[in-house]
């Protein structure tokens, strides 16, 4: 599935490296973290992961939120959940042409 991907995984570490470099979209949903992403930043597979004014919807798989736990837990952190942790991660990707942005939001659930 494409979110269990290195092209998932190469955006979210970019994010966790360059958090000055993109925006944290405010949300009214507690358990979601959204990021804009400049286009400028190179993604393998653009087409299959961030797809022009579309949105694609996955659930990280249980490997995923073992091998990058750290990193999640980085995003979780930026959530204002009322919960200690988390199950499932579902990642939303889409790419905003006016904006010149790739979409990332991720759902803790």
């Amino acid at each position: 599935m494409a979110s269990n991907s290195d092209s998932i995984y190469n955006v979210l570490t970019y994010i966790h490296r360059h958090p000055q470099r993109v925006h944290f979209i405010a949300q009214r949903n507690s358990n979601v973290v959204s990021i804009g992403v400049p286009d400028t930043v190179p993604v393998a597979n653009v087409e299959l992961y961030f797809p022009t004014n579309r949105l694609v919807v996955n659930r990280l798989d249980d490997d995923f939120l073992a091998m990058h736990g750290d990193l999640l837990n980085d995003f979780f952190d930026r959530t204002q959940s009322s919960k200690l942790d988390y199950q499932d991660v579902w990642v939303t990707t889409g790419y905003v042409p006016r904006q010149h942005a790739y979409l990332v939001e991720l759902s803790f659930e």
